[in-house]
């Protein structure tokens, strides 16, 4: 009995010295997975830390958003830089040049009411004018800002090296033969040293400056083919004829209307004659007499004579074709 107790007692002892090292191995495991300490033997592993009131609350962090990036402004096109009105076939002007030249025309359009457009090439057209193709792109492109289609095209040729001015509407009377010749002429130099834009600007200048002038006395359009006077001469009054004019006009409305109510006013003071309720008109019956005819004669005018490919009928006059879209032009152009 005695052998059985101590052979019991030694396998106990054995059991214990080869489970220490397994339970310690165990802990450190169990410790490394839950990142903590092991709670011993007998310990609870419910955690009521939270019924206890001086648990103290660890900070919670927030997320903050990254201050916003300054916007960046956007810029805008230039409102008034359209160059729908240029048509550059051979590539005479660089796009800042072209900006330049829009903007340009809308300063021409908002100073004369009309319109100005620019056209250049640089191949052969067989045969075909400058007149026929500035009057062409000017009126099948429809432009011009009023019911005349008021306006101006500029057509530069570098094939032909010729340059050409078509005039529309109220324009035609503005920019008479001897006008037209005197742009052409100034014009030349710039185009000859290659400034084609400066060309085009220097051409604004002078149709506005002759804009500004006003129509010139004794200004009137003629047939370039047949010579035939299309208008009566323009009459141009001065500012000091206009003010002459007012006063004169002033006082004699003032003695019309003294006479009138000094023949009406009788005499004495028992009555007093209304002149304003009977002094009214009423016409009851018109008849139209035929009375005779009068053939009036004017002598034609000498036939227009060409300078440098434009159209010379004198100092006031402008010679006027019809284009192929039945609209009336005046024109004239030069080489270069």
């Amino acid at each position: 009995m005695k052998n059985h107790v101590t052979r019991l007692m030694a396998l106990v002892a054995a059991l214990l010295m080869f489970a220490a090292p397994v339970a310690a191995q165990a802990s450190s495991v169990w410790a490394d997975f839950l990142g903590g300490d092991v709670p011993s033997i007998g310990t609870s592993l419910i955690d009521t830390s939270e019924d206890e009131e001086d648990v103290k609350e660890e900070p919670v962090a927030v997320a903050t958003a990254a201050p916003a990036a300054p916007a960046v402004p956007v810029t805008l096109p230039d409102a008034s830089a359209d160059t729908s009105r240029i048509r550059d076939d051979a590539d005479l002007f660089t796009p800042a040049e072209e900006t330049e030249l829009a903007q340009r025309i809308a300063s021409f359009q908002k100073a004369t009411g009309m319109d100005f457009v620019l056209m250049t090439s640089k191949k052969s057209h067989n045969g075909i004018s400058a007149q026929q193709l500035a009057d062409d792109f000017y009126d099948y492109g429809g432009y011009g800002l009023d019911e005349e289609n008021s306006g101006i095209a500029y057509y530069i040729d570098m094939y032909e090296r010729y340059h050409y001015i078509s005039t529309t509407g109220a324009m035609i009377d503005y920019m008479t033969d001897e006008r037209i010749n005197t742009a052409i002429n100034n014009n030349t130099r710039y185009l000859s040293g290659g400034q084609y834009a400066q060309a085009a600007i220097n051409m604004m200048d002078m149709v506005e400056n002759y804009y500004r002038k006003g129509i010139p006395e004794g200004q009137y359009q003629y047939d370039i083919l047949t010579g035939q006077v299309l208008t009566a001469r323009h009459k141009a009054l001065t500012s000091g004829e206009l003010t002459v004019s007012g006063v004169i006009a002033l006082v004699i409305g003032f003695i019309f209307n003294r006479s009138v109510h000094g023949t009406y006013k009788l005499k004495g003071n028992t009555y007093k004659y209304n002149v304003n309720e009977n002094s009214q008109l009423r016409m009851t019956d018109t008849e139209d007499t035929y009375l005779r005819t009068s053939t009036t004669r004017v002598r034609k005018p000498e036939p227009p004579r060409s300078s440098g490919g434009g159209f010379s009928g004198g100092g006031g006059g402008s010679g006027v074709h019809i284009g192929s879209s039945g609209s009336s032009h005046g024109g004239g152009g030069g080489h270069f």
